[in-house]
């Protein structure tokens, strides 16, 4: 028994359209998928469906103390809760409450629950039930990250009649891309579904529930675009609002550069197949996935730029990634690349932090998966250009996708080289060697 087809059902509300929320989950990259254990994968779906939602039933509800409410992953922690709020109200002049689990409650304070309310979470309790014991007789699938679906819909159901728009995000998490699906499948409520400034080709560009995509850079518009004239982009709306970090964005003044040249790392040395942040830091220190596709791509591409920069005399500044920052500083764990670094034309930006204070230091910007590309060109800075694979399943960009932004694609070492020579015009030497893996 395909056991997963059957949650399917139960949160689109039909079967229509099931083939595309498959695909759509099927690209997303978390959480993941559960344990190897079948037995613990279904012991902790099982605990989360008849002991946590139950616990949630006997409790009281609190209420949102506004009728637009924000689901975040991360809302329990308060930054996270600030940026999310800071872009509701200046983009939409919303006032948004959170609305997630026991740990983060709606300031509205207790209440009783409505009748609809009381029907609605009666109902999805009872088919959440239902879908976890179908588990049991499905041993190809691991189903734990499903419990957290299902305990969120529970939430959100108990509070039905106290909000009209409910902002989600992240988009490439399923958790919050099946939250999406039941809201506006089953509710009356507005569902703005935000899109952060990065690529949407490998795990964004398929979206079956008629919701409204907010996309935050301009790049975004044009994909979004694209892939709904393939059909596999099926937003209601796309609404366009520049900049997701508003704050930050604000605080950011237009300067000339400081370095020539701006490699926005990406950690892949640090993650499990080059995608995911890898847990075990001790694992990460012993270099356990080192040595993955996406680590020897970006190796070549800052190794032709460590050449570029001493071939042509220009300065050359890396920028770690948020997660090799917080390895280097909280665990000691350095970056295989700092030998890279000789402190006078080649340096690295190894802060605290992350690099988003950071657009204006660099004349141009390279990259091969990270966001600042997208960011940075919404500022008006074109000189940034990311990296586009062979191989369409390792990428997260289609260049045919990105309209006019085809440009600032590069797919080759010795492409970036002439990229480069046009921005700081020079006459091309010798070809740089091709990208290869």
């Amino acid at each position: 028994m395909n056991a997963e087809r059957l949650i399917l059902r139960i949160v689109d509300g039909g079967t229509e359209d099931l083939d595309l929320f498959q695909a759509a989950l099927a690209d997303r990259d978390l959480p993941l998928r559960g344990p190897r254990s079948w037995l613990l994968d279904r012991a902790g779906l099982l605990y989360t469906v008849f002991v946590g939602m139950l616990r949630a039933e006997a409790r009281r509800p609190t209420s949102p103390a506004t009728r637009s409410v924000f689901y975040e992953l991360g809302a329990e922690r308060e930054q996270t809760r600030q940026i999310r709020a800071a872009f509701a109200r200046t983009h939409f002049g919303d006032d948004v409450d959170f609305l997630l689990t026991h740990r983060v409650k709606g300031r509205g304070g207790p209440r009783r629950m409505t009748v609809r309310e009381r029907r609605l979470a009666r109902r999805w309790r009872r088919r959440a039930r239902i879908a976890a014991l179908a588990t049991l007789v499905d041993p190809q699938r691991r189903y734990r990250w499903w419990g957290h679906v299902f305990a969120a819909i529970n939430t959100l159901a108990q509070a039905v009649d106290q909000y009209d728009v409910v902002y989600i995000t992240p988009p490439w998490d399923r958790c919050c891309y099946c939250i999406a699906t039941f809201l506006q499948r089953h509710t009356s409520a507005e569902v703005r579904l935000v899109y952060q400034s990065m690529p949407m080709y490998g795990n964004l560009r398929r979206l079956h529930v008629p919701v409204t995509a907010v996309v935050t850079s301009r790049v975004n518009v044009a994909e979004a675009e694209y892939f709904r004239a393939a059909g596999e982009f099926r937003a209601a709306e796309i609404v366009y609002r520049s900049g997701q970090f508003v704050d930050e964005r604000a605080a950011l003044v237009p300067s000339s550069p400081v370095y020539d040249i701006g490699f926005f790392a990406t950690g892949d040395w640090a993650r499990e197949d080059g995608l995911i942040w890898a847990r075990d830091i001790e694992q990460v220190r012993a270099g356990a996935y080192r040595g993955n596709v996406y680590e020897r791509y970006a190796e070549q591409v800052l190794e032709a730029l460590v050449q570029y920069a001493a071939s042509r005399q220009r300065t050359l500044r890396i920028y770690m990634h948020p997660y090799e920052r917080r390895l280097f500083h909280d665990h000691g764990i350095e970056p295989p690349y700092r030998e890279l670094a000789d402190g006078e034309l080649v340096t690295i930006d190894d802060r605290p932090g992350n690099s988003r204070d950071a657009h204006y230091e660099a004349d141009v910007a390279v990259a091969l998966r990270s966001s600042t590309i997208w960011q940075r060109i919404d500022l008006g800075l074109e000189r940034s250009f990311t990296f586009a694979f062979d191989d369409p399943a390792l990428g997260n960009v289609l260049p045919e996708a990105l309209g006019e932004y085809q440009a600032n694609v590069f797919r080759s070492t010795a492409e970036l080289v002439a990229k480069l020579d046009a921005c700081f015009d020079v006459v091309a030497a010798e070809p740089a060697a091709e990208v290869a893996p």
